[in-house]
C-alpha cells in the first residue's frame, strides 16, 4: 500500500493552526499516523474548506486563531458537520473557561504535545464514536 493510499485509510482531518512551524509538524504527525491531512491557518480558511471539500473524519483546531475563537469555530464546523469530532489544541487552556465540551465529540490537547501525544488523543477521540 503506498503512502496516499495509506492515509486514505485514515481519513481526512481538517487541522487549523495559524503558527507555519507547528502546523507543518502537526500535519506530519497526523499523516504518520495514516490519515490525510487538510490544513489551513484561519477560522475563515477552515469554513471555506469545510464547505468546499467535506468528507473530514475529524478537526483539530487552534484556540487562538486571528481570525476567529475555538470555540464559534466549532459551532460553525458542527453545524455543517453535526458530530464532527474536534480535538482543540492549545497553550492556554484558559481559554477554555467558559466553553462546555461535549463529552463524545471534543478534546483538549496541550501545547505542546509529542507526537506520541497528538496520535493518542486523536485515536481516542475518533474511538468515542465508534
Amino acid at each position: 500500500m503506498s503512502a496516499s493510499e495509506q492515509q486514505a485509510a485514515g481519513g481526512k482531518i481538517l487541522l487549523v493552526e495559524d503558527d507555519p512551524m507547528i502546523r507543518a509538524l502537526t500535519t506530519e504527525w497526523v499523516e504518520d499516523a495514516g490519515f490525510e491531512v487538510r490544513e489551513v491557518e484561519s477560522g475563515g480558511e477552515a469554513l471555506e474548506c469545510a464547505r468546499g471539500e467535506g468528507g473530514f473524519r475529524a478537526a483539530i483546531l487552534d484556540l487562538s486563531l486571528p481570525d476567529m475563537g475555538g470555540a464559534a469555530l466549532l459551532g460553525e464546523l458542527q453545524s455543517l458537520y453535526p458530530g464532527l469530532p474536534v480535538l482543540f489544541a492549545t497553550g492556554n487552556p484558559n481559554l477554555l473557561d467558559d466553553f462546555t465540551f461535549e463529552e463524545r465529540t471534543t478534546a483538549l490537547l496541550r501545547k505542546p504535545y509529542s507526537r506520541a501525544d497528538l496520535a493518542a488523543s486523536l485515536q481516542d477521540l475518533l474511538g468515542r464514536g465508534a
